[in-house]
């Protein structure tokens, strides 16, 4: 059969990819990789190395206060290698793996979200990651020596117009007579754009009647090029990230990034989708995952020290039994970001993309849950600012900081519904017109690694991947791709209904791999995760079959109306 997604590979099974045909892969999951204990030791320098920098300079609460990072550190970070965390010796690179790569910046984001960000954002969209995809030529040798030099730079993607636009307002013009181009557009939310040297743009080329997106890399101080005012963010106060403008700016021709045309629509070239993908899992996963740790760190001193007449918190149902959800929604990050990322280190055969492309929404969304449930144990402690708490003498926990700053993860690379809407779109429905090949839903064998309550929580997975096959059946039977894509909230919830069936699985999975080598410590976390998505999944399954939904046309439009009344 063709490949329908271009993130498909022929030689690398994917379990979500099968997934969304209705089928129950269990067999790709049982090898769930953990990190081998050589690369730890040398993700546990960098990280150590990296703390002891933050710990020497940063103070979160105070960057937060004042919205500035302390003149000299970024400078710092790039001249020590922390831009170039996976790049090659030969560059200043460190070479570290993916799943390192990631771990650094989790550690950078437990003490400050900015410091995190700004490493994410070179390791993840910058021009270092560019040179795993850029062949040999020119504009390879523009970006290594940019990279080797330790400088600054910005992928420049998002336009006033809006990121779900496919297609982009900033235009690249051939010159008449010339093979170069000249440049026109406004970018904005472009991490480090107040301080890169080299800005990576994307931009529509017209050539022979069609359009197609293109990267262009061009130096910051090319004529035409403004660096406007920083944004200012509810959160992440601190990091540099502000607006573009082009103005008919001189690009010469080796400088645009060409590749294959692919027959399907997107907003951005292959390449850069494929960064980008990878790349989410250092700018959200691992932020989210500090946040959730620091989250039930926060949540079990505050529990151990707190009395209600006299009986500890932790003597009450709900206070323990939300402390465990926020446990296990930790452990689900963990484990996504560990799937997603440690196949590619270790070179095992699978293909963990379609996983990444979900990972942002898996990740925030917990991590959100847990920083929300955090808030509301610690209660008027949680609301209450670091210097309010400390002023009255009490622990400064930044639970407040890290709430905000974990709203903009849920915001940024996508805002989370429309990326359950997007994948769905995208991913899903193209292995439904025309429907997949028939083939068995698959049921996996009990599973002696697993406790009798996850073997259930297993069943019930398979159950439910064949019942999504079923429902995609009948709606694609039903309506054409275009009469389907319509009814957006239908297919918003099919993207939902897929991510929890993915998390499941995998936090099974891991707990499954984890006794086989006599550990018992991902039992718990994943029965208790379990549980409560079969909650949610009961609750999207029941809106998908909804026949009579309520009249929200009815409502919203007259107010939406131009010419209506606010009645």
């Amino acid at each position: 059969m063709a490949t329908r997604v271009f993130i498909s590979d022929p030689d690398r099974p994917s379990f979500l990819e099968q997934l969304y045909q209705g089928r129950f892969r269990w067999d790709i999951l049982t090898g769930f990789p953990e990190q081998d204990e050589r690369d730890r030791a040398i993700g546990d320098e960098v990280v150590a190395e990296l703390l002891e920098l933050i710990d020497a300079k940063i103070d979160g609460d105070a960057v937060d206060r004042e919205a500035a990072l302390p003149d000299g550190f970024l400078p710092e970070l790039a001249a020590r290698g922390f831009y170039r965390l996976q790049a090659d010796p030969d560059v200043g690179g460190r070479a570290l793996s993916q799943y390192n790569t990631y771990r650094v910046v989790q550690a950078a984001a437990s003490r400050c979200t900015p410091v995190a960000l700004s490493i994410a954002l070179e390791n993840a969209l910058g021009a270092a990651p560019y040179l795993s995809v850029l062949p040999e030529g020119p504009l390879r040798d523009v970006v290594r020596a940019h990279v080797a030099a330790g400088r600054f730079s910005c992928s420049a993607e998002t336009e006033p117009q809006g990121a779900a636009n496919w297609r982009r307002q900033t235009v690249a013009e051939r010159i008449p007579g010339s093979s170069d181009f000249l440049l026109t557009g406004e970018k904005v939310f472009v991490g480090h754009a107040p301080i890169a040297d080299l800005i990576i743009v994307s931009a529509t080329v017209r050539d022979g009647g069609e359009e197609q997106i293109r990267r262009f890399f061009v130096d910051a101080d090319s004529p035409g090029v403004t660096a406007g005012a920083w944004h200012t963010y509810m959160g992440i106060r601190g990091f540099p990230n502000g607006w573009l403008r082009f103005d008919r700016v001189r690009v010469p021709a080796e400088r645009m990034f060409g590749e294959a045309r692919i027959a399907h629509r997107v907003r951005q070239t292959p390449a850069s989708a494929l960064l980008n993908m990878r790349g989410r899992l250092y700018l959200i996963g691992a932020p989210s995952q500090a946040v959730a740790d620091l989250c039930c760190d926060w949540s079990r001193d505050f529990v151990r020290r707190r009395k209600i007449d006299g009986r500890g918190l932790g003597e009450y149902e709900e206070i323990r039994r939300r402390v465990a959800e926020s446990l296990a929604d930790r452990y689900a990050i963990d484990t996504v970001a560990r799937w997603c990322l440690l196949p590619g280190d270790q070179d095992l055969p699978v293909n963990p993309r379609f996983e990444q492309n979900l990972a942002k929404n898996i990740t925030s969304l917990l991590a959100w849950q847990v920083a929300d449930r955090t808030m509301s144990v610690l209660a008027a402690e949680g609301y209450e600012t670091h210097d309010s708490k400390a002023a009255r003498g009490l622990p400064a926990e930044p639970v407040e900081r890290y709430l905000r700053d974990q709203r903009n993860l849920r915001i940024s690379g996508g805002v989370d519904f429309f990326i359950d809407l997007g994948v769905a779109l995208q991913s899903t429905l193209a292995f439904w017109y025309p429907p997949p090949e028939p083939g068995h839903a698959g049921e996996p064998p009990a599973e002696p690694a697993l406790t009798v309550r996850n073997n259930g929580h297993l069943r019930w997975v398979a159950a439910e991947v064949g019942r999504f096959g079923r429902i995609l059946g009948a709606l694609t039977a039903r309506y054409t791709r275009e009469e389907l894509s319509e009814r957006e909230r239908t297919v918003l919830l099919i993207g939902g209904f897929a991510r929890e069936l993915l998390t499941c699985s995998l936090v099974l999975a891991r707990a499954a791999a984890l006794a086989r080598a006599g550990e018992d410590s991902g039992q718990l976390p994943a029965d208790v995760y379990c549980t409560s998505a079969r909650h949610r999944v009961a609750d999207l399954v029941r809106q998908v079959e909804d026949d009579s939904p309520a009249d929200f046309d009815g409502l919203a439009t007259p107010w939406l109306d131009p010419e209506g009344t606010r009645a």
